[in-house]
């Protein structure tokens, strides 16, 4: 097999060091196994091996660059403090004249996982080592290949993430998304034909805050976006194991991705799940589902928002999506916040009825709260102040994310 074809088996240009070769045959093996073909995994272990071998001949030959290792040992000593208590040990080199610094991972037990990296970067960041123009770290198998790989550069004045309207590092976007998607919400309440588009939005909203709070608490229920949701009369243990399946496939989804935001959101909704199942009476769970409609408005616009700040697994990617579900979430919060500040104040009434039956429909989710012994006064401070937790909620949300962006970020990831 010539050096071309190996290359080529790997997906790799002539002259990748070999960290990249590790690395290319690591991703494609795992793809292979999980494709099912681990049959084809026989020539690209012939072809790595191959160049490994290659490379290692080449690397023999020529004259090798001086290794300065730890030339400010405080550098060392503060990656060992740090990766005690994973148990980890750190290699590092420092390449003088191509100012670069290699950190190694390699874990006595277990497997070296890429957060490590994020951690490190900040302990660089106050040390402030002077010299340095790029950081390399690599996590380490046990044999001495390499697991993963990633590459940071002094900072310039625009970071690589500020240039990708998708990523979640965007300091601009951290900045400026939520205030701008509240000055359009407020904007299309004025204007006919988005108010008219938003509305729909809004409504779907709704009607999901009603199916959600039935699919926790174990009724099958079907949202529609005209005003009127289908909930099933019996609880049922298949909607409930069904939705218990998702949120595990979220919540492994996240471990496997380390996604952080995708676990604790299955876990939080599934210890609710368990309650609102197996714990909380029959009889309230009709309350709490008509109370869901104006409350998911509220509630589940803020989730929405506050998730448009946290990359979701792979399965659940909505790099694209969050850009208009903010919208749709930032309309239906204000008008909703909106409406119940005006009743609140006196200046507007409880919306009675519903949409389809009119103000006189004894339907309307707010005349079966009534029917169930609720006063105006209740309803009207339920949904006062859930809205304004709710308010609080993205504040201190924004405020987190805003300080984020603002702090001081000398090192930017290229790969």
């Amino acid at each position: 097999m010539t050096l071309s074809e190996c290359y080529e088996i790997l997906n790799l240009l002539p002259g990748a060091s070999i960290e990249e070769i590790d690395l290319a045959f690591g991703k494609q093996r795992t793809k292979l196994i999980r494709e099912g073909r681990r049959s084809s995994t026989g020539q690209l272990t012939v072809a790595y091996h191959q160049l490994r071998h290659h490379f290692l001949e080449q690397q023999a030959t020529e004259p090798t660059v001086p290794d300065i290792h730890l030339p400010e040992h405080h550098i060392g000593e503060h990656l060992d403090r740090l990766l005690q208590p994973h148990k980890i040990k750190a290699i590092v080199q420092i390449l003088e004249p191509d100012k670069t610094l290699k950190i190694r991972l390699q874990s006595r037990s277990g497997r070296v996982t890429p957060v490590l990296a994020t951690k490190i970067m900040k302990c660089l960041q106050l040390l402030d080592p002077d010299g340095i123009e790029t950081v390399i770290i690599s996590g380490m198998r046990g044999r001495g290949s390499i697991d993963w790989q990633q590459k940071f550069q002094i900072d310039g004045t625009i970071q690589e993430a500020d240039t990708d309207l998708y990523s979640f590092q965007n300091r601009y976007i951290l900045r400026a998304a939520l205030p701008i998607a509240f000055l359009l919400a407020i904007l299309a309440q004025a204007l006919v034909f988005p108010k008219l588009l938003l509305r729909g939005a809004q409504l779907w909203i709704h009607e999901l805050g009603h199916a959600i709070v039935a699919w926790l608490s174990g009724y099958g229920a079907t949202p529609l976006p005209l005003g009127w949701t289908n909930v099933s009369e019996d609880r049922s243990p298949m909607v409930y194991f069904c939705f218990l399946t998702l949120l595990l496939v979220l919540f492994w989804s996240g471990w496997r991705e380390q996604k952080r935001w995708g676990m604790v959101m299955a876990m939080i909704l599934s210890i609710i799940q368990f309650y609102l199942t197996w714990i909380m009476p029959e009889y309230s769970t009709a309350t709490w589902i008509s109370f869901g409609g104006v409350g998911g408005e509220l509630l589940l616009s803020t989730l929405l928002m506050v998730c448009f700040y946290f990359p979701l697994p792979d399965r659940f990617r909505w790099d694209f999506w969050r850009y208009p579900v903010l919208l749709m979430a930032a309309y239906t919060f204000t008008a909703s916040f909106g409406m119940w500040y005006q009743i609140k104040a006196g200046a507007a009434e409880i919306p009675w009825g519903s949409m389809w039956g009119g103000q006189g429909d004894a339907g309307g989710d707010m005349n079966k709260l009534i029917a169930r012994g609720w006063s105006d006064a209740q309803i009207v401070n339920a949904y006062s102040q859930l809205g304004n937790i709710c308010a609080l909620v993205l504040i201190g949300i924004y405020v987190v994310f805003l300080i984020k962006s603002l702090q001081n970020q000398p090192w930017r990831r290229l790969k």
